[in-house]
């Protein structure tokens, strides 16, 4: 290679590396003359009162502007900024006239325990978890005027901290005595209905079968068993004998027919 041709090749060299360091120097100082110079850094409101932050972002030529909602707050004093859209600091830069929202502190959330009086210990659950209160303990007790939760610890209207344990006392109708389940096999359903009845039992169904040999309106086959654990709002179904030929028919216990004397 000639000393002409190497000559011109350093030349294209330096001259390159003179047109990037002249863009590198030309880009630094428009961004901080045009660019920052224009722009200042986001000032941190949070926790100021108002007329301080207004004062802040009027220094900086930032405009405030306060959104209509408001937060509530344990840390920061009610009316103070509890909120601003943009994060604050040296890094993060806002152009001069750029609006800030801010939203105001409506001070510590007040929670009052809620009147559950009447309602299920499920819907009064889900109640509490709404107001971000907790369930405790549920006793119940039987009663046959008040249904539902009769009564609270704290007691209804109380103010309290968030998650609050709130216990219940729930009022429910007593239990039906238990019965054992009696015999009715080869008995009349005539005569068993009423004795079932008087004991606070009800026959709920009752279905005929052909039984060559027995009279109509026997019981041959009975549901609980002889000897079953039964109450009131068991069911009890029973399997009457009739004459007339098909089967077994189902019928409403009120259609059972009388028994033939």
């Amino acid at each position: 290679m000639s000393e002409t041709n190497k000559g011109g090749w350093l030349d294209n060299i330096l001259f390159a590396a003179l047109v990037v360091v002249v863009f590198g120097v030309s880009t630094y100082v428009c961004f901080n003359f045009f660019i920052r110079g224009r722009s200042v850094s986001t000032p941190n409101l949070v926790g100021r009162t108002l007329t301080n932050a207004k004062a802040v972002c009027s220094d900086l030529g930032v405009s405030l502007v306060v959104d209509p909602g408001t937060r509530n707050s344990d840390k920061i004093a009610t009316g103070n900024v509890v909120w601003q859209n943009r994060t604050p600091g040296a890094t993060n830069l806002v152009k001069r006239g750029t609006d800030i929202h801010v939203e105001l502190s409506a001070g510590p959330l007040v929670l009052q325990v809620p009147d559950l009086t009447g309602q299920s210990s499920r819907t009064a659950l889900l109640r509490l978890g709404q107001l971000n209160l907790k369930l405790d303990s549920v006793a119940h007790v039987e009663s046959a005027l008040l249904q539902g939760i009769i009564a609270e610890e704290p007691p209804k209207g109380t103010v309290v901290a968030a998650q609050t344990k709130v216990s219940l006392l729930v009022g429910e109708q007593a239990s039906p005595l238990p019965y054992v389940m009696p015999d009715l096999i080869d008995k009349p359903l005539d005569t068993v209905r009423p004795a079932l009845e008087s004991h606070g039992l009800a026959v709920s169904n009752v279905k005929f079968e052909s039984y060559p040999g027995i009279a109509d309106g026997i019981i041959i086959r009975q549901f609980p068993l002889r000897g079953s654990s039964v109450s009131g709002r068991d069911p009890i179904t029973v399997v009457v004998s009739r004459q007339a030929e098909g089967g077994i028919i189902e019928q409403p216990a009120a259609a059972a027919p009388t028994a033939t004397q």
